[in-house]
């Protein structure tokens, strides 16, 4: 595995108590297994927003859920350029409406972990508003945990501007949904093995 740490004073963070908080974090999601990690890929950044493609995973790295959506809205040429997905391409796959009740079955009653959690929150929120009473189906949901910021805690890279950590890239990520669901989980796995 590459290094989870990037930065090159890793070592004198050992004492870190936001760096501990972070490793037990990721221990109590290893130990307890029951979690899922959720990883998309988006339209862009910009409203109207739609996912591209999903997917989930469980604890042991098991798929219980991978898809690419034809998204209702068109999709920005940078995201296009990261994740290769086109309206033509995409052309056959299912919409987010007709995959919904799979995804809630994956989801709920468990914790779920996102590398970058308030934008795929956001983005899950948005596309849940648009369904009207159909998204009514997933009551609450209950609030993800964002990988991203605990490994920011666990490098403790301090941020520029301000209190906090700078934030991280994901480590072998490859913009796709379900590579980067796997690469959150063994970033996780990393984290809990320190």
């Amino acid at each position: 595995m590459d290094s989870l740490i990037p930065y090159q004073h890793a070592e004198s963070l050992l004492g870190n108590p936001d760096r501990v908080a972070a490793v037990e974090w990721a221990r109590d999601l290893t130990v307890s297994r029951d979690f899922v990690v959720f990883d998309s890929e988006t339209t862009g950044l910009s409203s109207p927003v739609d996912f591209v493609e999903i997917a989930v995973v469980d604890p042991a790295g098991q798929t219980l859920f991978d898809s690419l959506l034809k998204p209702s809205c068109r999709i920005e040429p940078r995201a296009r350029a990261v994740h290769g997905h086109s309206a033509k391409s995409l052309s056959g796959a299912p919409r987010f409406l007709e995959v919904y009740p799979d995804l809630l079955e994956v989801l709920c009653r468990r914790r779920v972990v996102v590398f970058n959690a308030s934008y795929d929150r956001r983005i899950w929120d948005t596309v849940i508003r648009h369904l009207g009473a159909r998204g009514a189906l997933a009551g609450e949901l209950p609030r993800w945990e964002c990988a991203m910021r605990q490994y920011a805690r666990f490098v403790g890279e301090p941020a520029k501007r301000g209190r906090g950590y700078r934030l991280q890239k994901l480590p072998g990520g490859d913009h796709t949904a379900l590579g980067d669901a796997l690469a959150t989980l063994r970033l996780i796995k990393g984290m809990a093995a320190e």
